[in-house]
């Protein structure tokens, strides 16, 4: 069998891509300018004072340089397993919490695309304990029908993982050490979509952070990842883009519209297009997705495929930073921003924050020197001057 290779997530896997209703954005717009400068950015990514001597480690807790060449791994917060009901669903989670007694803020993480669990929390796992040890209380959760949590994944869908996050915000509302007027949600890739819309439907997030999380339509950033995939690996020239992109976009119209007669037509296309071109350049069948086990993975994603996330976004007024990278080759970056700048006129939101890294594409490393890009630094300042309030923060204004 020929596969198709694409992101999903913040990880490479095995796959295929998705869609949703196309929306409009006014390019002329006379909108406030979210994007920060780069003046802007190198302040919002300098290191946080409350991250102290320590430095990211991959390994959990923060480490912090011991003078002799080594580190320490003193652990400056607890995790606390937890296992929370979202409508039926038994989700398992971890509660990071600063040392202390006094309540603190919550973030509750979101997973990415995908159901391998080391590589859909990577995001989550890395934030944590940062995210605690700088005085955040942060919720980490293996998503519905993943890891410890129940639910069959391959039936689920984005409004499953949004709900979930809300119901998790919810139920840990109530706990001793969380502040329940400071509850927000985060997530990096299919994980920042999600983020961002449990954030609109929840009044419990009052503040959200999303990272390469797509604000265009599905078809078109299915349709921007699918090709340039296609193109960055080989498989296909930008000549050979050209031919094939009409059948690929009529492949997601028929997922997004749920009609048994639109996936018969496009089928019987496909089979007249694998005459002339490799099985690698072209989209499989309805049948053949539900059917070959290496697609289960994105079997979800497909079943949202006719869900509209863009709307709601017109009365969105909630506090958002908005991370993105310049050269991200998943997400289309500068339809996104601009479809943004567009729904936050519309709602009226003086509190969204769009940081747009140089040289990073659709994770944080800079694609020149290979080196991570410290978007962590760039949270955790937003967050002191966003959240944190009573913290000292000097730099730009919060309102640009």
């Amino acid at each position: 069998m020929n596969t198709i290779v694409i992101y999903t997530g913040i990880t490479l896997a095995l796959l295929f891509s998705l869609p949703e209703p196309n929306i409009r954005f006014d390019k002329t717009a006379d909108v406030k300018n979210l994007v920060y400068t780069q003046a802007e950015l190198d302040i919002m990514m300098t290191k946080p004072a409350s991250m102290g001597d320590y430095q990211p480690s991959l390994a959990g807790p923060l480490r912090k340089p011991d003078g002799s060449g080594g580190f320490r791994y003193d652990s400056t917060f607890t995790v606390e397993k937890i296992v929370v009901n979202s409508e039926g669903y038994l989700l398992t989670g971890w509660l990071y919490l600063p040392l202390g007694v006094e309540k603190c803020p919550l973030v509750v993480l979101t997973d990415g695309g995908g159901d391998v669990v080391r590589a859909i929390r990577s995001f989550s796992d890395f934030m944590a304990p940062i995210l605690a040890h700088c005085g955040y209380a942060a919720f980490v959760h293996d998503k519905r029908g993943t890891g410890e949590s129940g639910g069959d994944y391959v039936m689920t869908t984005y409004d499953d993982y949004i709900t979930d996050a809300g119901n998790c915000a919810i139920f840990l509302s109530a706990h001793k050490r969380i502040n329940p007027e400071k509850i927000g949600v985060m997530g990096a890739s299919e994980g920042g979509r999600v983020a961002v819309i449990a954030a609109s439907r929840f009044p419990v997030f009052s503040f959200v952070i999303s990272q390469a999380g797509t604000m265009v339509s599905a078809i078109e950033d299915r349709m921007y990842a699918q090709i340039n995939g296609m193109i960055d690996r080989g498989t296909i020239t930008d000549s050979i883009a050209d031919l094939v992109r009409p059948i690929w976009r009529s492949s997601f119209e028929a997922w997004a519209g749920l009609s048994q007669d639109g996936h018969t037509r496009i089928d019987l296309e496909i089979d007249q297009m694998r005459k002339k071109y490799p099985r690698n350049y072209l989209p499989f069948k309805k049948c053949e997705m539900e059917t070959i086990p290496d697609f289960a993975i994105v079997l979800p994603t497909w079943n949202s495929l006719g869900a509209d996330y863009m709307t709601e976004m017109e009365h969105f007024t909630k506090k958002w930073l908005v991370i993105y990278g310049a050269e991200d080759r998943i997400v289309p970056t500068s339809a996104s921003v601009r479809n943004i700048e567009y729904y936050m006129k519309l709602s009226g939101n003086t509190n969204c924050n769009v940081a747009v890294i140089p040289r990073m594409g659709h994770v944080p490393v800079d694609i020149e020197t290979k080196e991570r890009i410290n978007f962590d630094y760039l949270i955790i300042n937003w967050l002191d001057r966003n959240v944190q309030t009573d913290r000292s923060f000097s730099g730009i204004s919060s309102a640009k």
